[in-house]
């Protein structure tokens, strides 16, 4: 009888060298440093959204000017909450790219602000996770790398801390 099909599926590859512990740069998420409106503040980026959202605690230190939002969002863990606002054209600077993209308002408990896919498409910019990297193929392209959350880190939803703080 032959090898079945499922052990020669799970044999790696002859040419590829063994996987060693840390042979992968960074796990997890991926965040870059930007300025917008020239105040620092970490994003994360996210290739499962599909606008650039930022946090409604954020918007009065970031200067943002907003106008009226409509629609809701949904993320998967959580109710469908309304878009309160529509920050346009805001300035933001990441590495040597400077520019202008929109961001919805939403409560976020999370994160601070998400870059999603309108602004990977609107700057033509390539999300490389071997190497954690943003690529931006514009005007001016270059490569700005990305901070990974460290090793071991962990974070917990507010829900949980909830739960656990009942629990004691």
């Amino acid at each position: 009888m032959g090898t079945p099909k499922r052990a020669r599926l799970e044999e790696e590859p002859k040419d590829m060298p063994p996987k060693k512990k840390g042979d992968v740069p960074g796990k997890g998420l991926m965040y870059v440093d930007i300025k917008v409106n020239g105040k620092a503040i970490r994003a994360m980026v996210d290739t499962g959204a599909t606008h650039n959202y930022i946090s409604s605690t954020e918007v009065e230190r970031l200067g943002l000017t907003l106008e009226k939002g409509c629609g809701r969002v949904k993320a998967i863990n959580s109710a469908a909450q309304p878009v309160a606002g529509i920050a346009r054209s805001v300035l933001i600077k990441i590495g040597p790219y400077e520019g202008r993209t929109n961001f919805s308002v939403v409560i976020m408990d999370d994160f601070k602000l998400i870059l999603g896919l309108e602004f990977l498409r609107d700057t033509k910019t390539t999300v490389m996770p071997c190497t954690n990297s943003l690529v931006m193929l514009g005007n001016k392209p270059c490569v700005i790398p990305t901070i990974s959350s460290r090793a071991g880190e962990r974070s917990i939803s507010a829900l949980q801390l909830k739960k656990g703080i009942k629990r004691e």
